[in-house]
């Protein structure tokens, strides 16, 4: 007797036989689906396609080099995908010139590549496409839009020499100068360098460092004893961390020359280390308070 099935009725388990046949039908079906062929009359299109991408690719502009060049790999890509069936589509479809097709294919897929090596010079080359570009900006005294390119050199290479000195020079004409030193000091440990770069780095380091041993001295004058404070110890860094040559043994020992009133500065900035923690600092600005009273005495 035939009875009809309800609806609402739970399924039947499947047996071990049917869930095999089940897993080989979802298989074949994924097969198919990844090989299947491209239709021969789309081709002409899809080369056109291809042509005029390649043509909108931008290797000029350091801004999207990067980015154009994924989309290369992208058109790549499929063209070896539609390569590797485009023999077999042609012979399954006489209507279309398979000389004349392949000629096509093979043109679009040269200009490609010609374009990928293009590409990958570009590509190594962002950083200092942008570091000229911030020299430029620097040329015009826009420090921001300078600084803007020196970052996105660096964010390329951030060892980059060029980029790195110049963004130094900037940082030091902004009395950013823990930065500056930071900066400097990477310069020194962590970049290659031509003779050119070796000489204009050693000339901006005696620079840094006469900057940083006079505003020291002014501050103390003028009595601002914890801005000067903080350009000392940018200056004990700077002295730690370079190469030797650079800094005396006393490196605070200039600030020194400038003896007018400057004792009760040299107490503050002694007390304001005190106060950082920074006992060795404080134990130097004590004993040039006492080398201030004991020459004042003599003279």
């Amino acid at each position: 007797m035939y009875v009809e099935a309800d609806n609402h009725s739970p399924l039947p388990p499947l047996n071990h036989s049917m869930r095999k046949i089940e897993f080989f039908f979802v298989m074949l079906l994924t097969w198919v689906g990844t090989t299947a062929q491209v239709p021969a009359d789309s081709l002409p299109n899809m080369f056109q396609r291809w042509d005029t991408r390649i043509g909108e690719l931008n290797y000029e502009d350091p801004e999207i080099v990067s980015l154009h060049y994924l989309f290369l790999r992208d058109i790549l890509k499929e063209m070896d995908k539609i390569g590797q069936q485009l023999n077999t589509t042609l012979a399954r479809n006489p209507h279309l010139d398979f000389y004349a097709t392949k000629q096509t294919y093979v043109h679009v897929r040269s200009k490609a590549e010609q374009m990928n090596e293009i590409f990958s010079i570009r590509k190594s080359m962002v950083d200092h496409v942008f570091y000229l570009s911030a020299v430029e900006e620097m040329a015009y005294l826009d420090t921001a839009s300078a600084m803007y390119h020196l970052e996105r050199s660096l964010q390329y290479n951030p060892h980059n020499p060029d980029a790195m000195l110049l963004k130094c020079k900037i940082l030091l004409a902004q009395h950013q100068y823990q930065h500056c030193v930071d900066l400097i000091h990477k310069v020194y440990t962590q970049t290659a360098l031509t003779e050119e770069q070796e000489k204009a780095v050693s000339d901006f380091t005696l620079t840094l460092y006469d900057r940083l041993y006079t505003h020291g001295s002014e501050l103390v004058k003028i009595g601002r004893a914890a801005e000067a404070l903080e350009v000392f110890l940018a200056l004990e860094h700077f002295c730690n961390n370079m190469p030797s040559g650079y800094c005396n043994d006393d490196y605070y020992q200039g600030i020194l020359r400038s003896r007018e009133g400057v004792y009760e500065s040299y107490i503050t900035i002694a007390k304001e280390a005190e106060k950082r923690g920074n006992r060795e600092m404080a134990k130097k600005f004590y004993q040039y308070a006492e080398e201030y009273l004991r020459r004042n005495d003599e003279n």
